[in-house]
């Protein structure tokens, strides 16, 4: 009997792992940690087969700069080296391989006069959860599609920010398990707003066709998010603009941003 229930726990075990490898879709996640305003992680990672294939830091930054700049000091560098030892420790490993940051004693080794009680690892583990959460910025395989839980009825807010600059916010309201209304709350990129009255043509034409990937979501079910990774298959051309210039990830990371978090306002 001890032996059975030694062997079915081995399986259970098993397959829960096996679980939450294959969880995540094969693809590009980007996945960022802010605090005091400042965008301190920004992380942008490789998922195939369940396991990390690469990660690269597109952002480092503190109080006392910018970590990655050709400029930083000794010690920034120092800590910069330590961070990518524990990017490089998760290459090859499971989602599951997070949970080890949590000890960067032992993975990462004391550079110079810097020590390992330097790193921050749980900014890094933060914005790796904050990646996952968002679902795939790229897909790199279409048939192996995100899943989309069921969701309460109610209010919505998520955005989507990179280098301090909120560049889509959207607000949405689901009943039933499907997008009631939704509309961006702001729409912006390089101190351009894609929402301003006085916007340039060009500029309302490329809003315009933002508008149109809300506008398919509208009475359709959460799943059908999936649709925005093939954004021209949605949105019209518009002139010289195609639907190639459409940002859509950037939408799908606020969605996805807003359905973590819960509802804003739940439906009376």
């Amino acid at each position: 009997m001890k032996r059975f229930l030694a062997v079915l726990t081995l399986l259970v075990l098993t397959c829960s792992c096996a679980f939450a490898q294959n969880a995540y879709p094969d693809g590009i996640y980007r996945g960022f940690y802010y605090d005091g305003g400042i965008e301190q992680i920004a992380i942008q990672f490789e998922i195939r087969d369940g396991l990390f294939d690469s990660i690269v830091y597109r952002g480092v930054k503190y109080k006392d700069g910018n970590y990655l700049s050709e400029d930083a000091s000794d010690a920034q560098k120092g800590t910069m080296r330590q961070y990518q030892q524990l990017a490089d420790y998760l290459l090859g490993k499971g989602i599951d391989a997070i949970d080890d940051l949590y000890f960067p004693y032992d993975i990462v080794e004391d550079v110079d006069a810097v020590t390992t009680a330097t790193v921050p690892s749980s900014k890094l583990i933060s914005a790796l959860w904050d990646g996952l959460n968002r679902r795939p910025f790229k897909l790199l395989d279409t048939s192996k599609l995100p899943t989309a839980d069921e969701y309460s009825d109610g209010v919505y807010r998520g955005s989507y920010m990179e280098g301090g600059t909120e560049e889509v916010a959207v607000e949405f309201t689901l009943r039933d398990g499907c997008f009631a209304s939704i509309s961006y709350r702001a729409l912006a990129y390089k101190d351009v707003d894609y929402l301003a009255e006085d916007a340039l043509e060009p500029v309302a034409q490329i809003a315009g066709q933002f508008s149109q990937l809300l506008a398919y979501l509208e009475g359709k079910p959460v799943s059908s998010v999936n649709d925005l990774y093939q954004p021209g298959s949605i949105a019209t051309d518009a002139d010289t603009f195609s639907g190639a210039t459409i940002r859509a990830p950037k939408v799908i990371s606020a969605i996805w941003d807003a359905l973590n978090r819960h509802a804003y306002q739940m439906s009376d």
